[in-house]
C-alpha cells in the first residue's frame, strides 16, 4: 500500500493523509486503516460492483459533469445521525445526499469547502468530492466511466464511483485520469464505509497539478460534521475509512419538516372545474432530536407553474410541545379559490405546484431546507373540441414536454400511472401521448390495461379492460410533432391519442383506476430495439403516482419520485349507465421483511375479514418461481415466504379478494 507524503505549496496542504481517527460533536467517529485503536480499524475489502443484486448491478444513467440524479431507493430505512432515509441522490462529483438532493460543485479555491458548512445542501456525505466529470466536451459518456449500485451478500447498500477521470481545460476530451471509489451502508449497525481502489493526480492546470478535494459528512442542519479529509493524497489506492454511528448524542438539533402534502404518499390529486374541491392536508415530522417548545406554522400554497407568488394561501397553527420523531397533520379549512377560469394551455388540464411551507415561531431552526414539501394538483377544465369536446382529461401532465428531453416507458417491462376521482365519474376512454420511429419495422403495437386501484393501500385489484393500439393506426393521434435526431432519424409524437373504452366505467368519488401498458414488439426483437413508446415526463411537480409491473405484479415505480407518464383517463361528470366498478376495497395490510433478505424473509398480513390469500413470487424475467394460497383468520399473521430464492431481484405478489400488492424483493 501507498501513501502520501505532506508537502506544504503556497499555503495550502497538496498531499495530507487524513487523521487515524477523529469525531464530530454529536458523537460520530472514523478509524482508518492506520488506526491503532483495538476492533475500529476498518480492513480494505473492495466489494466488487458486478456482484451486487447476484450480480447484476444497477447502472445510473444520467451523470455528467456537476450534476446529481435520483432519488434511488434504498431497500432498507438508513439511519443518519437521527433521522432515518429510505432513498438517496448521487451526484457525477463523488457524492451523496440524503433528503432532497443537491448539486455540488467546483468554484474558485480552495475549490470544494470543508465540512461542516450550514450552507446548502447538507445531510450529505462527500465520498470523494472532486471535479469529477462522466461527460466529454460534447457532452458524450466518457468511455469506462459508471456509477453503479446495488446489494451485497451482506445486505450493505454499495455505490461505486468506476473509472471516473477529472474534468480538466485541456484537449482532447476535456478529461483525464480514472478514480474508482464507493461508499457502503450498513443497516445493521449504521455504519458508513468509504473505499478507495484508486485515485489518481489532478491534471488541470488550473488545479495547481491537484484538486483540492474533500473528504467528510454533516448532519441536517449543517452545524455538525466529520472534516476528514481535505488535500487529498494522489496517488492513492487500497485505502479504507469507517464511520461509526454514536450511541448516544452529544449534540442538540431543534427541526421540524414538511413531510408530505395533500396526501399521506405526497400523491398528485385532481379536480374538476366547478367540481368539489380536494381536501387539503399536509404531514408535519419534528426531525430534531429535541422536544418543540414553541407554535408551529405550517403554510398552503397554490401556485402555477413557475410562478413566485400563490392563488391561493392558508395558514395552520400547532400548540407546544412537539416531541422528537411526533408527527402533525395540518388541516387547511380555507376554501379553495384564486384558481384560473381558464386552462394554462390548450390541452385542457393545468397543473399547480401544492407548497407546504412551515417553520417553528420565535425559535431559531438550525436547518430550513426541508421546511417545504411540494406536490401536484391538476385542475381538469372541459375540453373545447375535437372526439372528446365536453370531456374532463385527468392527466397529470400539462402538455408542455421537450420531445428531444423526454424518455420514454412501457418498453423494457410494464409501466403506467394511478389516478384517483375528484367526484364521481364515468371514465369512457383514454388518451396517452406516444412516440414512434417513422417508417421503422421494428414499431410494435402498444396494449393498455385498466385496473381497479385502492388508494388507501397501493392495491391494484380486477382488471376492467384492455386495449391495444396497433401499428397501422398509429397516424390517427390529434395532435403531431416531428423531430430528427443527431443521426437523423425522424421520430413522430402523438398528443392526446384517445382510446375508447370496451366499456365505459362508472367511478365514484375517492375510488380509483390504475393504467398500465407495454409495448408489444415482435418476437425476433429484444426490448431494447423496439421504437415506440408512451412518453415520459421529468419536469417539477413529480406525480408519484408511477408503476411498474414484472411478471404480471405491479408494484410502485422505481423512479416514482423523478419520472410519470404521460397517460391519463378520459371521463364526464358521472351519471347512471357505466360499468360499476365491484365493491368496496377490502381492508388489509401487508408487510415484506426484511428486504434485503440473506434469509428467507415474512409477511406480516392483516385482514378486517378471514379469506384467502394468494402469495405469488416471479423473477426479473416473469417466470413464476413460487405460489403459495392460505386461508388466513381476522387479525394479523406473519407467513414466512417459503420459496427457495438464489441472490437476484424478484417480484412479490399478495392477492386478497381480487386486489394485489406488490414488492420488490432483494436477495442477497
Amino acid at each position: 500500500m501507498r501513501y502520501a507524503i505532506l508537502i506544504l505549496i503556497g499555503g495550502l496542504l497538496w498531499s495530507q493523509p487524513p487523521a487515524p481517527t477523529g469525531r464530530d460533536q454529536c458523537g460520530y467517529v472514523w478509524h482508518t486503516i492506520q488506526s491503532t485503536v483495538l476492533d475500529s480499524a476498518p480492513a480494505y475489502n473492495w466489494v466488487d460492483p458486478l456482484t451486487l443484486n447476484g450480480g447484476n448491478p444497477n447502472v445510473v444513467t444520467g451523470l455528467g459533469d456537476d450534476n446529481f440524479v435520483g432519488p434511488i431507493t434504498l431497500p432498507f430505512s438508513f439511519v443518519y445521525y437521527w433521522n432515518s432515509y429510505d432513498r438517496i441522490y448521487v451526484g457525477s462529483n463523488g457524492y451523496i445526499t440524503f433528503g432532497r438532493g443537491g448539486n455540488v460543485a467546483s468554484g474558485a479555491p480552495p475549490y470544494f469547502q470543508r465540512f461542516p458548512r450550514t450552507a446548502r445542501p447538507n445531510e450529505w456525505i462527500a465520498v470523494y468530492l472532486a471535479d469529477l466529470t462522466f461527460a466529454d466536451e460534447q457532452g458524450l459518456p466518457v468511455p469506462g466511466a459508471k456509477l453503479l449500485y446495488g446489494t451485497d451478500n451482506q445486505g450493505r447498500f454499495v455505490i461505486t464511483w468506476d473509472s471516473v477521470p477529472y474534468w480538466t481545460n485541456e484537449t482532447p476530451g476535456h478529461w483525464r485520469g480514472r478514480n474508482t471509489f464507493q461508499v457502503i451502508l450498513d443497516p445493521n449497525d449504521s455504519s458508513i464505509t468509504l473505499q478507495y481502489k484508486q485515485i489518481e493526480a489532478g491534471f488541470d492546470s488550473t488545479y495547481r497539478d491537484g484538486n483540492y478535494n474533500v473528504v467528510g459528512m454533516e448532519n441536517i442542519t449543517g452545524q455538525s460534521g466529520l472534516d476528514i479529509a481535505a488535500a487529498w493524497p494522489v496517488p492513492f489506492q487500497e485505502f479504507a475509512i469507517r464511520i461509526y454511528h454514536p450511541r448516544e448524542f452529544a449534540c442538540q438539533a431543534l427541526d421540524i419538516q414538511a413531510d408530505w402534502v395533500l396526501t399521506p404518499r405526497g400523491e398528485a390529486v385532481f379536480t374538476v372545474q366547478g367540481g368539489e374541491a380536494p381536501a387539503l392536508t399536509g404531514g408535519l415530522l419534528n426531525t430534531g432530536n429535541q422536544t418543540i417548545q414553541n407554535r408551529i406554522r405550517s403554510i398552503l400554497g397554490i401556485l402555477p407553474p413557475g410562478a413566485l407568488t400563490p392563488v391561493h394561501r392558508d395558514t395552520v397553527i400547532f400548540d407546544p410541545p412537539t416531541g422528537p420523531g411526533q408527527e402533525l397533520i395540518a388541516t387547511y379549512q380555507k376554501p379553495l379559490s384564486g384558481i384560473s377560469a381558464t386552462p394554462l394551455t390548450s390541452l385542457s388540464t393545468s397543473s399547480y405546484v401544492a407548497r407546504q411551507t412551515v417553520s417553528i415561531l420565535g425559535a431559531s431552526e438550525g436547518f430550513r431546507d426541508n421546511n417545504q414539501y411540494e406536490t401536484e394538483l391538476v385542475i381538469s377544465y372541459p375540453v373545447d373540441s375535437g372526439v372528446n369536446r365536453g370531456r374532463y382529461l385527468l392527466r397529470y401532465d400539462d402538455g408542455e414536454w421537450d420531445p428531444q428531453a423526454e424518455g420514454g416507458g412501457g418498453v423494457g417491462f410494464p409501466q403506467g400511472m394511478t389516478f384517483v376521482a375528484p367526484q364521481d365519474l364515468v371514465v369512457e376512454a383514454l388518451s396517452a401521448d406516444m412516440a414512434y420511429e417513422l417508417g421503422s419495422p421494428n414499431n410494435g403495437p402498444i396494449v393498455f390495461w385498466v385496473f381497479e386501484y385502492d388508494p388507501l393501500t397501493g392495491a391494484i385489484g380486477e382488471r376492467l379492460d384492455s386495449i391495444v393500439l396497433a401499428v397501422e393506426d398509429f397516424e390517427e393521434g390529434e395532435t403531431l410533432a416531428v423531430y430528427t435526431n443527431q443521426q437523423q432519424t425522424i421520430f413522430v409524437f402523438l398528443q392526446r391519442y384517445t382510446l375508447p373504452l370496451s366499456n365505459p366505467i362508472s367511478l365514484q368519488k375517492g375510488r380509483g383506476l390504475a393504467v398500465g401498458f407495454a409495448t408489444q414488439y415482435p418476437s425476433e426483437l429484444t426490448p431494447e430495439r423496439s421504437i415506440n413508446y408512451i412518453v415520459s415526463n421529468t419536469a417539477s411537480p413529480i406525480a408519484r403516482r408511477a408503476l411498474e409491473g414484472i411478471g404480471g405484479i405491479w408494484a410502485p415505480y422505481r423512479d416514482l419520485e423523478a419520472e410519470e407518464y404521460a397517460v391519463g383517463l378520459v371521463a364526464r361528470i358521472g351519471e347512471p349507465g357505466g360499468l360499476p366498478i365491484s365493491g368496496p376495497p377490502p381492508q388489509w395490510r401487508v408487510e415484506l421483511f426484511p428486504n434485503p433478505a440473506a434469509t428467507p424473509p415474512f409477511l406480516r398480513i392483516s385482514l378486517l375479514e378471514a379469506g384467502e390469500v394468494v402469495v405469488r413470487v416471479v423473477d426479473m424475467q416473469g417466470r413464476t418461481v413460487g405460489t403459495e394460497c392460505r386461508f388466513l383468520p381476522a387479525g394479523e399473521s406473519i407467513l414466512p415466504l417459503s420459496v427457495k430464492l438464489t441472490a437476484g431481484i424478484y417480484g412479490v405478489g399478495v392477492t386478497y379478494k381480487g386486489y394485489t400488492k406488490g414488492f420488490r424483493l432483494v436477495v442477497p
